[in-house]
């Protein structure tokens, strides 16, 4: 798992090291006066902004808010930047495919149009050959052609304006119905109000007062008194003076002067007249040649026609040139347009068939955004992934126990300092706290513990930590008084098998002295070297099972 942490890490770096690449050059595009600056600066900005990450990371809850406030909004900003460089970097590259994908288009478009004007050339030249050839026949023909061309002209001088004319009048027809439905909703309300006072005489005439009185807005009582008569009076008299201004309304619409009407008829004349000049510029012009006919001659046109042929000559090897240069770019098109093809492809899939450039290009600029958002901030959180399965891969120490020194002489010992007693922190009556030094089962540890004077809970870095260091401690003494207990048998196991354990003697300074003289004496090598490893607490244990064997046997 630990070589895994290191290896997110490695990927992570990597990764940081290719956005903070892309984001420097993106950078240096947008700022290309200060290229250098622009590099030291996103160097060390890429640096500072890891960095920060990892700091937070592992002291968010030691940190003074400020400065964590301060570092967030740093990282924050500083993944801004680098993704705007990754963008810068992106799109400049797109656009330098695009740049030279139009400078072949418009380099095909040129040669295209040299094409068909050297085409044009040659068919012109080729055209003034024939006609140059033949010339030796007589210049009426000539005139007679051209007599036919303006007897055309004059045929067709009013097809010409006639689109026009149609136009016009088209907008005369228009304007007409517009006025005609302007004058309607006032025919209309004169109608109505004609309508509203035959039907009162109606009612009247037919002795339904009610409906009357109800049509003038009176009480509906069904008499037709002087109240009913000067409503119906002054209902009659309103709907008069309506229609007397409505009817004005509407003669005042019929009397104005159309000058959109007016203007399309001016126009209808003045094209017709322009048609008139022409046929009367033609018919002056066919008088002119008739007068010219049997008046030509043959002209020697050996030079021209010589002429002609060198520029064919010309125009056919620049339309060789040309051509070798229209398929050479059309070849680096189809390779440009091979390299856009996957984005074709994706602007395809996401907005169907027929996808055009500014789809193309919108493609391209969400393909560009998806890159920038998943690129830097990637890298800062496998970062940080990698520093925490480092961390929890980490395993705590277990402590040796000291080797147990070899007793030489007993030397009076100085009393033991008392312990430092450290300020006890104080905790709420209604949080349980666990004491660690009183813990057999670590496994069911919860909540907050106290080891050393000290609080630790759960939201501390440190308190899965403690735990295990303590558990550790706790096994590692646990080993020590096994060993030492097994010292102890060994050792009164040895004394007995060879005869040099005390039959009798209760008193403790016999007993002592007697162990004395077996180590000097009596022991053999191997009981010499255990009690030389023991220390003093042991030979203590050994001294009290003597005492305890000698009360057992006196007994």
């Amino acid at each position: 798992m630990r070589f895994f942490g290191i290896w997110t890490i490695f990927a992570a770096l990597s990764i940081s090291i290719v956005a903070a690449y892309y984001s420097i050059v993106g950078l240096v595009a947008i700022f290309a006066a200060a290229a250098i600056p622009i590099i030291i600066m996103g160097t060390v900005l890429e640096v500072g902004k890891l960095t920060s990450a990892v700091w937070l990371h592992l002291f968010w809850h030691k940190a003074p808010l400020l400065i964590k406030s301060y570092l967030t909004i740093a990282v924050v900003l500083l993944m801004f930047i680098t993704s705007m460089g990754i963008f810068g970097f992106l799109s400049k590259a797109h656009i330098e495919q695009q740049s030279a994908s139009s400078e072949n288009t418009a380099q095909l478009e040129r040669i295209v149009a040299d094409i068909s004007r050297n085409e044009s050339l040659i068919e012109r030249a080729e055209t003034k050959i024939k006609n140059l050839d033949s010339a030796d026949e007589s210049a009426d023909e000539e005139i007679q052609k051209k007599i036919d061309k303006e007897q055309v002209r004059i045929s067709t001088a009013y097809d010409a304006v006639k689109p026009a004319i149609e136009d016009q009048e088209a907008i005369i027809d228009t304007q007409k119905q517009s006025r005609l439905d302007a004058q309607k909703p006032y025919q209309s309300e004169i109608s109505n109000i004609d309508r509203k006072i035959a039907l009162l005489d109606d009612y009247i005439e037919n002795n339904e007062i009610k409906k009357a009185q109800s049509m003038i807005g009176a009480n509906p009582d069904g008499r037709y008194g002087p109240k009913t008569a000067k409503a119906v009076q002054e209902f009659r008299q309103a709907q008069l003076d309506r229609r007397d201004v409505v009817l004005a309304t509407l003669n005042k619409l019929r009397s104005n002067v159309d000058t959109i009407t007016s203007n399309a008829r001016e126009e209808i004349k003045r094209l017709r007249s322009v048609a008139e000049q022409q046929i009367k510029a033609s018919n002056d012009l066919i008088d002119r040649l008739r007068a010219q006919l049997g008046k030509g001659a043959s002209i020697d046109n050996t030079e021209e026609i010589t002429k002609q042929r060198t520029i064919i000559v010309t125009a056919n090897n620049e339309l060789d040139v040309l051509f070798e240069k229209k398929y050479s770019i059309e070849a680096q098109a189809r390779v440009l347009e091979a390299e856009v093809g996957p984005v074709k492809y994706i602007a395809e899939l996401v907005y169907g068939q027929g996808a055009d450039k500014n789809t193309l290009e919108e493609a391209v600029r969400w393909v560009i955004i998806i890159l920038v958002l998943v690129f830097d901030p990637l890298a800062i959180v496998l970062v940080i992934a990698g520093i925490t399965i480092v961390e929890g891969s980490r395993k705590p120490t277990l402590p040796t126990a000291p080797a147990p020194k070899p007793r030489t002489k007993k030397e009076p010992q100085p009393a033991p300092l008392p312990p430092k007693v450290e300020p006890v922190k104080l905790v709420p009556k209604e949080e349980v706290v666990t004491d660690l030094e009183d813990v057999t089962d670590f496994d069911s540890i919860e909540g907050t513990v106290r080891y050393k004077g000290r609080l630790y809970k759960p939201t501390d870095e440190n308190y899965d930590v403690v735990i295990a260091q303590v558990k550790a401690n706790a096994d590692a003494r646990m080993i020590q008084e096994k060993e030492k207990g097994q010292m102890v048998n060994k050792i009164v196991a040895e004394m007995r098998s060879n005869g040099n354990w005390p039959g009798t003697g209760t008193e403790e300074g016999v007993v002592k002295k007697r162990l004395e003289e077996m180590v000097e004496q009596d022991a053999t090598p191997e009981l010499k070297q255990l009690i030389q490893m023991a220390d003093e607490a042991t030979l203590k244990e050994v001294y009290e099972e003597i005492l305890k064997d000698g009360n057992n046997d006196n007994r």
